[in-house]
């Protein structure tokens, strides 16, 4: 029972700081994407076991290697969500036949888009493909498992609900979590897949 606690403890002081660490990079707004992406890189190296606590030292350190790297898949996924977001909106109160059709299909491209950036950052620290190829590989390994990625679907909305309901500790672990449920997620994914290199799949 101790182990267990000390355990937790351990992994909400991780999830605490590495949260702290992206809210400081974030701030200029326009670093979110490497700062999240510096932030998965992080939180691979806790999960894979490499690195014992979050260093901010590291942090920076992808930080800046991934500064220019992260930012066509980051402003793909930011674009692509934007123009489902808007198109959803406009399509809200349409009453006709066509329109209810559109807004379904809409909503399942968005569903389909869901499990493709969930798994993004993961696969692309990985695999450093092209930021079109990342989504459609992150997608394959989304439909690969579909009861991991709705677990992971699941703990997302119980992150969002931790938000709404206990602002405070919801914002001081909401992007960490994140980035815990989605690389644990994947890691799993990926390694019941036949061996394979970066090189072999580029």
């Amino acid at each position: 029972m101790r182990r267990a606690l000390m355990f937790i403890m351990e992994w909400l002081w991780r999830l605490l700081y590495l949260n702290a660490i992206w809210l400081l990079f974030s701030l200029p707004i326009i670093t979110i994407i490497p700062a999240t992406a510096a932030m998965f890189a992080v939180m691979d190296k806790l999960v894979k076991e490499d690195q014992d606590e979050p260093d901010f030292k590291v942090f920076f350190r992808e930080f800046k290697r991934l500064f220019l790297k992260s930012y066509p898949l980051g402003l793909s996924i930011v674009i692509i969500g934007g123009l489902l977001v808007l198109d959803l909106f406009i399509l809200r109160n349409a009453m006709s036949g066509i329109s209810e059709i559109i807004r379904v299909a809409l909503l399942a491209v968005s569903l389909l888009f869901l499990i493709a950036i969930s798994y993004s950052f993961p696969v692309f620290l990985r695999y450093e493909f092209p930021w079109l190829k990342t989504l459609f590989f992150s997608f394959m390994l989304g439909v690969r498992k579909p009861f991991i990625t709705l677990l992971m679907l699941c703990g997302f909305l119980l992150i969002l609900l931790l938000v709404l309901f206990v602002t405070g500790i919801g914002i001081l672990l909401f992007m960490s979590l994140i980035a815990l449920i989605s690389t644990v997620s994947a890691h799993y994914i990926i390694n019941t897949l036949p061996k394979l290199s970066s090189e072999g799949v580029a």
